[in-house]
């Protein structure tokens, strides 16, 4: 066994996942920068924004339908540090028509600079799909229609699914983004019920594309269901307005006939203030006179629940928060769904090869992105403990060898003397040999006993008493070679009992951070959880790369080392009974 075994996996999870900032994944092949501009020549947002979900429009004039799958399903989106993975789910992607919707949720844009950016990779026929409608947007987005159905009521893109509980109006109109549904003013509207979701006590926005052809009567695109109608945004003629209890915006901001346009509201609870948006930029303020009235029933959207206030127009894109959003961001919703907008810009098409790369490698590396410092400390612990017992079981092993060969060129001279002390102790050629000094041990302690009871060398009688000083001799020499063979063993032994518990550690505290996590965000996915337990489950994985290859290692060396102890009990008890043979007193 090489010492290469946990450091390898080591070093080509790191080498992993610093290739990662060059190019995300080997197995996607093409990839485009998605650059954001707000400064005053693009969205001129000033203020920092996060957390929004973008619209990215694909058509053939900025990306290669041909290089990816024709359903989508190998888009990423990776921040643009090129190492993150971003939520987002693909509202239409048709390659025939090379028309491409995708919603992505970008962490943070800067207010005023034109620096940040994210990657769209593509390219890998093997990919799954990776579309995800409900983590796209936080916890205060609420409801998101994005009105594509081709029959039905609408289905909400978030996690709360806040479906659509009535409708009445037509499907398919070409829309802002995409498809919309047109309502002809017939008594026509949308309703949601009610939900735990639906909660506004801290604040509110709503937003909606609107298209109309002729002036309205009062429509409501969006108020509460009881016979009050105690929060309005609506349109009174070409204007639109926000109406929350006797607080009236002025109505002086016209729309554009058979022209789109984006009408958003933004109600803070805490500062007692609505504002009102059209395209983008405010077209009006009202202060609130308490807080944000509670609906009570149902919520309609495209006309009133009594049937009346209906709109004569197409809608398209309906979305609702429980908070205020700020301006930013806002006009950064705007500036990504306009058909006009400035915010992006899609660079050209970067290739690479791709493709080549080994699955498992890929897989490693992805798993290497996704550990935790926490992780790493537990990896490199059991990394550590793995070398070191692989130099211990290299080292052994040379020892055993080297004493083998040893052990049998002392055996041949030894079987062939006369007198069993007659071997010469000082042989250079057996320096390596365990069975030598136990023979030396042996040799030496008789001496000292022949010496000290004045016998000469011609005349060596040994009583029963120096047979039993040179029998402990022998015994203490094979202990003290014992010692040597079973020092550092304990760093197997710890690899064996303290991989598995370290690895085990890591993964609990893996587990807790995950969540932990998930707490903190309030959202639960596949794609939230994955890369937790896979760094919990990593620490798991080097916890047994420690362990098995230690308790391989050692149970090997064990059966060495008792082959040996054989070979040197056989050895003590012939030398023994040679020298009482030879030099007994019975001799």
């Amino acid at each position: 066994m090489a010492k290469t075994a946990g450091a390898a996996l080591l070093l080509t999870l790191a080498i992993g996942s610093a290739r990662a900032e060059a190019w995300w994944d080997a197995k996607w092949t093409a990839r485009r920068k998605i650059a954001f501009d707000l400064s005053e020549k693009g969205a001129g947002i000033k203020e920092n924004v996060t957390e929004v979900p973008v619209l990215v429009r694909l058509h053939s004039g900025n990306f290669n339908f041909g290089a990816a799958k024709k359903d989508g399903s190998d888009l990423r989106f990776i921040g643009s540090d090129d190492k993150s993975p971003l939520k987002f789910h693909i509202e239409k992607f048709d390659p025939k028509l090379e028309i491409g919707l995708v919603w992505v949720k970008v962490p943070q844009l800067a207010g005023g600079g034109n620096s940040d950016c994210i990657w769209l990779y593509y390219g890998n026929d093997s990919a799954p799909a990776g579309s995800e409608p409900g983590a796209t947007y936080d916890t205060a987005q609420v409801l998101v229609f994005h009105l594509n159905e081709a029959d039905g009521g609408p289905k909400d893109a978030t996690s709360y699914a806040n479906h659509a509980a009535a409708f009445s109006g037509a499907h398919g109109a070409p829309a802002a983004v995409g498809e919309g549904y047109s309502f002809k003013g017939n008594g026509e509207k949308l309703v949601v019920q009610r939900s735990p979701s639906l909660n506004f006590a801290k604040g509110l926005t709503f937003s909606c594309w609107v298209k109309i052809d002729q002036p309205q009567h009062d429509t409501h695109l969006f108020s509460w269901a009881d016979a009050g109608q105690a929060i309005v945004v609506g349109i009174e003629q070409d204007r639109p307005y926000l109406k929350v209890g006797s607080a009236l915006t002025a109505k002086n901001v016209p729309l554009a006939l058979k022209a789109w346009h984006q009408v958003a509201v933004a109600l803070d609870a805490e500062k007692q203030m609505g504002s009102l948006y059209i395209d983008g930029k405010e077209a009006g303020v009202i202060n609130l006179k308490g807080p944000l009235p509670a609906p009570t029933g149902e919520l309609a959207f495209g006309g009133a629940m009594a049937g009346n206030n209906t709109l004569t127009g197409d809608i398209d894109e309906i979305e609702l928060s429980s908070v205020a959003r700020p301006a930013g961001f806002i006009v950064a919703s705007y500036a990504s769904q306009a058909q006009e907008g400035k915010l992006m810009t899609c660079q050209a098409e970067e290739s690479s090869k791709g493709g080549g790369e080994n699955m498992t490698v890929r897989l490693l590396r992805n798993t290497a992105k996704s550990v935790t410092f926490d992780g790493w400390v537990i990896i490199i612990l059991c990394t550590g403990i793995l070398i070191l017992a692989s130099i211990v079981f290299v080292r052994k092993m040379m020892y055993l060898l080297k004493n083998r060969k040893a052990n049998n060129a002392f055996l041949e001279r030894f079987n062939d003397l006369h007198d069993p002390l007659e071997l010469d102790p000082d042989d250079e050629s057996l320096d390596d040999c365990s069975l030598l000094r136990i023979y030396q041990s042996g040799l030496s302690q008789l001496q000292h006993w022949v010496d000290k009871h004045g016998q000469g060398e011609d005349e060596v009688v040994v009583t029963g008493s120096g047979l039993s000083i040179f029998r402990a001799a022998l015994e203490r020499g094979r202990s003290e070679e014992s010692a040597k063979v079973n020092a550092g063993l304990i760093v197997l032994t710890l690899g064996i009992s303290g991989g598995p518990f370290w690895g085990l550690l890591g993964t609990v505290w893996g587990v807790m951070n995950t969540f932990a996590s998930l707490a903190e965000a309030g959202e639960a996915n596949l794609s939230a959880i994955a890369p937790g337990v896979a760094s919990a489950l990593a620490c798991t994985l080097f916890g047994l790369l420690c362990a098995i290859p230690c308790l391989f290692a050692h149970t090997f060396l064990g059966v060495q080392m008792k082959h040996l102890n054989t070979e040197t009990n056989h050895f003590i008890e012939e030398f023994a009974l040679k020298v009482e043979g030879f030099h007994g007193e019975e001799a």
